[in-house]
């Protein structure tokens, strides 16, 4: 019973920890494209020495994800009262609905893990403009009318020549 405790207060102690070290996790654009350029800032508490911060990214499709994750070293920044580490990713696979992100922040032997946030993308429609034709005609309908003329006039022209006929 005693250890039952001590691993329930461990466990409540590191929770409390983490979201001690982390700020926001802020992603630009909001709703981006697949394939497009996503920007990710998160903010960390100065008081902590930070030897190496990451992002972690899955570009998923529904439940479906792909088995490569994106790991990217985010750069720092400085702001006032916090610490900043700021990366942009592209995003590679053309079929993704949504990303599945959380930061590892390396400090003193120890990994800390942000809750994970999910992040869905926006689908693009079919942007390409609608153009109307004012010719209301089905195209390539002139030239079997061009081929029967010129074939008229032959056989016209022929049936004169073997009558002798003017006109």
């Amino acid at each position: 019973m005693v250890i039952f405790f001590y691993f329930i207060m461990m466990q409540n102690s590191i929770t409390a920890e983490e979201n001690s070290v982390f700020g926001n996790i802020n992603v630009y654009p909001l709703e981006p494209t697949p394939l497009s350029v996503v920007n990710f800032t998160v903010g960390i508490n100065n008081n902590i020495t930070v030897d190496d911060v990451r992002l972690i990214v899955r570009e998923c499709t529904g439940d479906m994800c792909f088995a490569k994750d994106l790991n990217v070293s985010m750069n720092y920044s400085y702001t006032c009262c916090m610490d900043f580490y700021e990366t942009q990713i592209k995003l590679v696979h053309k079929d993704v609905t949504q990303l599945k992100y959380y930061v590892k922040i390396f400090n003193n032997d120890t990994w800390y893990i942000s809750n994970a946030s999910i992040l869905n993308l926006s689908v693009p429609g079919n942007n390409n403009p609608l153009i109307i034709s004012e010719n209301k005609s089905t195209p390539g309908f002139e030239m079997p009318l061009l081929v029967l003329s010129i074939v008229l006039i032959i056989v016209f022209n022929q049936w004169k020549r073997k009558s002798g006929r003017k006109l």
